[in-house]
C-alpha cells in the first residue's frame, strides 16, 4: 500500500506540475506590487543559459508570493526584517542543498538552482508525507478504505499548488505527521530521539509549530495515566521534558541568531551585497545590521520578531481583516473554515456529552482510553478558530490542510468506498468538486501570480 500511496502522491504533483507549465505559458503573468528576490547578474547566469532558462520556464510559476521571500532566504538568509516571519527550516535546507550540488559542478545558476531544489524538494516530503498521513490515520482508526480516501484527498486537497511551490506546506505535514505518528507510540517504546527532532522540525518549520507541542505532552500524559504502575515513570518524565527543552532550545538559538543579527551592530550594510542594499533602498526596508535603534521589538521584554513583524508589514491581529474590501477574500476561505467549524463542533459536542456522564476518576481514564482522537480534533479546532479571527484569511485553506491530519479524516468520512460510486449530488460530490475546483483554479492563478489562498 505504501507503494500505491507514493505513486499517486507523485502522480498529483505531475498533474500540479504540468497544469503549472501550461498555464504559465498561455496566459499573460500579472505583475503585483509586491516582494521579489533581488537577484545579481553573478546569481542569474550560470555556465549553461539554455539550462537556466529551462528550469525558469518550466518552475518559473511556482516562486511567486511567499516563495519570493523563502527563495530569498535560502540565497541570502534573513537581510531584510519582513523576511523574519518565515521560519528557517525550510529555506535552509534548500540553501545546503543547493550548495552541495553546486559543489559537486551542477551546471546552473544560483537563482535557477535554488528554485529547481525547493520544489525537488517539495515533490519528494509531499510524497512522504502522504505516506504518513495514510500510516496515521490506519494506526488510529484501522481502516484500510479511510486511510486511502485521506491519503486520496490529501493528494488533491484545496490548497494542493503550495504543496509544490517553494513554500514550506509540504516540509511542515511531513514534520507534523510524523511527529503525530511517534506520539502514538507505547510507552515502552518511546524513542524520545525521534520525538525530539519531528518536534524540532516542527518548531523551526512554521510559527505555529509551537502548538504541535501539545501532542506529545497529552500523549506522554496519557500514557502515564493509562499505565499509572509503571515502575520507572519518573526517568521517563525526565526524559521528556529534555526532550520538549531540546527542542525549545533549537527554536530560541534561530531566535538569538535572529536578536543578534538585528539588535546588535555586529555587522553593517557594507556587508551586504549591493544588489540586497540597492533593492532595500528601492523598497524602504530595513536590513540586518542596524543595531537596536533599528527594530522596535529588540527593545521588548522577550525580543521575539514574529508578532511584530506580522503587524507591522502585513496588519496581522484580532479581526484587524475584517474590513468589506476583503469580502473576495473571505468567500475563499468560506469552504475550509465552515466545514472544519461545523466538524469540529459536532465531534466537541459528542465528546462533552461523554465525558459529562463519565464524572468519576475511573470514567475520565476510560474516556481517555477511548477517545484517541480527542487532541488531534482539540488542535485543529484551535487553528480553525484562530484563522478565523486572527490571521489574513485567505490562507485558512492551505494553513488547515498543511497543519491538521483531521480534515482528510473528516472529509474521508463522506466518501463512498469506491469513486465509482461517487454522487455529485452527495456531500462526496461536492467535496470533490470543491477539492478539484481548487486545485485547478489555484494552480492557473497562482503561477500567474494572482491572489489565491
Amino acid at each position: 500500500m505504501t507503494q500505491k500511496v507514493t505513486k499517486l502522491a507523485l502522480a498529483s504533483r505531475l498533474i500540479v506540475l504540468l497544469v503549472q507549465l501550461v498555464a504559465n505559458g498561455a496566459l499573460p503573468e500579472h505583475r503585483p506590487d509586491v516582494f521579489r528576490m533581488p537577484v545579481s547578474e553573478e546569481q542569474r547566469t550560470g555556465c549553461c543559459e539554455w539550462l537556466d532558462k529551462l528550469v525558469r520556464r518550466c518552475l518559473g510559476g511556482l516562486r511567486h508570493w511567499d516563495g519570493e521571500y523563502f527563495l530569498h532566504i535560502a540565497g541570502n538568509l534573513y537581510s531584510y526584517e519582513n523576511s523574519l516571519a518565515f521560519y528557517p527550516l525550510y529555506p535552509v535546507v534548500v540553501r545546503h542543498v543547493a550548495q552541495s550540488l553546486e559543489y559537486f559542478g551542477v551546471p546552473l545558476s544560483n537563482e535557477s538552482l535554488l528554485l529547481l531544489v525547493a520544489v525537488g524538494l517539495n515533490v519528494w516530503l509531499f510524497c512522504e508525507s502522504a505516506n504518513l498521513l495514510f500510516q496515521l490515520t490506519h494506526l488510529m482508526f484501522n481502516d484500510l478504505n479511510k486511510s486511502w480516501n485521506a491519503a486520496l484527498i490529501y493528494c488533491f486537497n484545496p490548497a494542493t499548488i503550495f504543496f509544490t511551490a517553494a513554500y514550506s506546506e509540504s516540509f511542515f505535514a511531513y514534520a507534523s505527521f510524523n511527529l503525530m505518528l511517534e506520539c502514538l507510540k507505547p510507552t515502552d517504546n518511546f524513542r524520545f530521539l525521534r520525538l525530539g527532532a519531528a518536534l524540532t522540525a516542527c518548531l523551526v518549520c512554521r510559527s505555529n509549530g509551537l502548538i504541535a507541542m501539545g501532542f506529545p505532552l497529552y500523549f506522554f500524559a496519557r500514557q502515564l495515566l493509562v499505565k499509572s504502575k509503571e515502575h520507572n515513570s519518573c526517568w521517563q518524565v525526565a526524559k521528556m521534558i529534555l526532550t520538549i527543552l531540546g527542542a525549545l532550545g533549537v527554536l530560541h538559538t534561530f531566535y538569538f541568531y535572529i536578536y543578534r543579527l538585528y539588535c546588535m551592530p555586529t555587522m553593517t550594510t557594507k556587508h551586504h551585497p549591493q544588489h540586497i542594499v540597492d533593492y532595500a533602498e528601492e523598497r524602504k526596508y530595513l536590513v540586518s545590521g542596524q543595531g537596536s535603534e533599528g527594530s522596535p521589538w529588540c527593545q521588548y521584554t522577550l525580543p521575539f520578531p514574529y508578532t511584530y513583524v506580522q503587524s507591522h508589514y502585513w496588519d496581522v491581529g484580532f479581526l484587524r481583516y475584517y474590513k468589506w474590501k476583503q469580502l473576495p477574500n473571505f468567500l475563499l476561505a468560506l469552504p475550509m473554515l465552515s466545514f472544519m467549524h461545523w466538524h469540529c463542533y459536532d465531534y466537541l459536542r459528542d465528546f462533552m456529552k461523554t465525558a459529562w456522564a463519565k464524572v468519576t476518576p475511573s470514567g475520565y481514564r476510560d474516556l481517555v482510553k477511548e477517545h484517541l482522537t480527542f487532541p488531534f480534533v482539540l488542535h485543529a479546532a484551535f487553528l480553525t478558530l484562530v484563522c478565523t479571527v486572527y490571521v489574513h484569511i485567505q490562507v485558512s485553506t492551505r494553513l488547515l490542510a498543511s497543519a491538521t491530519p483531521v480534515f482528510y479524516w473528516f472529509a474521508a468520512d463522506h466518501m463512498p468506498k469506491t469513486l465509482a460510486q461517487l454522487k455529485l449530488r452527495s456531500k462526496a460530490g461536492a467535496l470533490f468538486i470543491w477539492c478539484t475546483t481548487y486545485s485547478l483554479v489555484g494552480t492557473v492563478l497562482f503561477c500567474n501570480n494572482y491572489p489565491w489562498t
